[in-house]
């Protein structure tokens, strides 16, 4: 079922607006529940995350395996913070927490620390840029566990995670799309990502949309359903996630899309375009409603930081022309990836591809290359963010790398369409 440009428009803003509410309703709700519980539990983790102060490398000497402890211990400390001086609603909107860091700077590990000892702190700062949707599940775990519980149980989930997509896959007689999805998650650096709060949110939801499509493709390709799919993706994605590697959640799910796509390849790259521009209205539109709800409620000035912090997080990488900074963050980017630990893999991808295609019992047919074409928007997606978010893929380089298994799947997706075609028409 076709719909018009004014009907996606509507159906936007009805998401748009429709999701805050129940945005901000959930998070009040979770912080309707006793706090006592949440900092035992945080007290009785401290040991864990201390001992990633100083170093929060998983291997050391390979930076793209960190465990995110900065970010994580500002979660930790937004879970379990309290100051009656801020009405609720204040707290969930500008989310306030002690400050331990002298200066502007912010010391999250001795902030955690220090709060949860009673140590006299200098400031109060508030976080009021992101929705920190996280809560809605973290501060549940919390009031029953520890971060250490929470970090064996993530590991198991994100393993299960891998296998229903590959099983799915499997079901449905689309092993080489399983087995892209499974050979793209060593360049997430996957193995790290259980022991971070913040770095496997993406990985959730990127998990979460590709089971909903290997499941729902049919009903949501024949009912016109993937705008309000990729619109709600984008909606969850700035929710939940502190801006780390959101990207995924588009490039994972839109390769996907691509593959199980019933549309001739030029209708598919168009409807491509159609749900990129979904899910940056859904990601950025939801993210600006944040600013606007807690200026409307709460006074500030959000939407102006907002703003601002956005043209920062924009610019040009630090003296530099936007062409050789782009070159400059790219290598950077990459760089974690300079390595046998991925020269092997991509070595054998390569030749477990091209062995493929050398199978073809009457040679590859370049009609089937056509199928191949589309995947080369989603290949690309990393380097166009990149390009346009220069500053905060310079400064966070160490994790924004990932986003470029987006372009290690669609790569294998491509030729596993191509070939698939192939066997269709043979």
């Amino acid at each position: 079922m076709k719909r018009t440009v004014v009907q996606k428009a509507f159906h936007s803003v009805f998401f748009i607006l429709a999701g805050s509410i129940v945005g901000l309703l959930a998070l009040l709700l979770v912080f309707c529940l006793p706090l006592e519980p949440m900092r035992l539990h945080v007290w009785q983790s401290l040991y864990l995350l201390e001992d990633e102060f100083g170093d929060s490398e998983m291997i050391s000497g390979y930076p793209a395996t960190l465990t995110g402890n900065f970010t994580d211990c500002l979660m930790l400390e937004n879970a379990v913070y309290q100051n009656e001086e801020h009405s609720l609603l204040e707290q969930v909107l500008y989310m306030y927490r002690k400050e331990s860091g002298q200066g502007d700077g912010w010391a999250a590990g001795d902030s955690l620390v220090d709060y949860l000892e009673g140590v006299q702190q200098p400031r109060e700062v508030e976080y009021a840029r992101y929705w920190h949707g996280y809560l809605v599940v973290l501060k549940p775990l919390l009031a029953v566990t520890t971060l250490g519980s929470i970090r064996i149980g993530a590991s198991a989930l994100q393993l299960a995670l891998a296998g229903f997509v590959c099983l799915e896959c499997a079901a449905r007689k689309r092993k080489m799309l399983g087995a892209a999805f499974l050979l793209s998650l060593p360049f997430l650096y996957y193995v790290t990502l259980y022991t971070s709060l913040s770095l496997s949110i993406c990985y959730y939801i990127m998990c979460g949309a590709v089971l909903v499509q290997l499941g729902l493709h049919k009903k949501m390709e024949s009912r016109g359903w993937y705008w309000e799919f990729f619109l709600l993706l984008g909606m969850v994605t700035a929710y939940f996630d502190f801006l780390t590697y959101p990207l995924v959640t588009l490039g994972f799910p839109l390769c996907v899309y691509l593959y199980l796509s019933s549309d001739k390849p030029k209708a598919a790259f168009v409807k491509a375009l159609a749900f990129i521009l979904s899910w940056m209205i859904g990601y950025g539109g939801f993210w600006a409603m944040k600013w606007v709800m807690t200026d409307l409620l709460v006074g500030g000035n959000v939407i102006l930081d907002g703003w601002n912090t956005l043209l920062a997080r924009t610019e040009t990488a630090q003296d530099q022309n936007i062409l050789s900074g782009f070159l400059s963050v790219l290598k950077q980017n990459l760089s974690v990836y300079d390595n046998w630990g991925f020269y092997l893999p991509a070595v054998g991808i390569a030749l477990w591809l091209f062995g493929l295609l050398a199978g073809c019992r009457k040679g590859f047919r370049m009609d089937s290359v056509k199928y191949m074409l589309p995947f080369l928007l989603p290949a690309l997606l990393p380097f166009i963010w990149i390009f346009f978010t220069q500053n905060h893929s310079g400064q966070h380089w160490i994790y924004t790398c990932k986003i470029f298994a987006v372009s290690v799947f669609a790569l294998i997706c491509a030729f596993g369409k191509g070939i698939e075609n192939y066997v269709r028409t043979d």
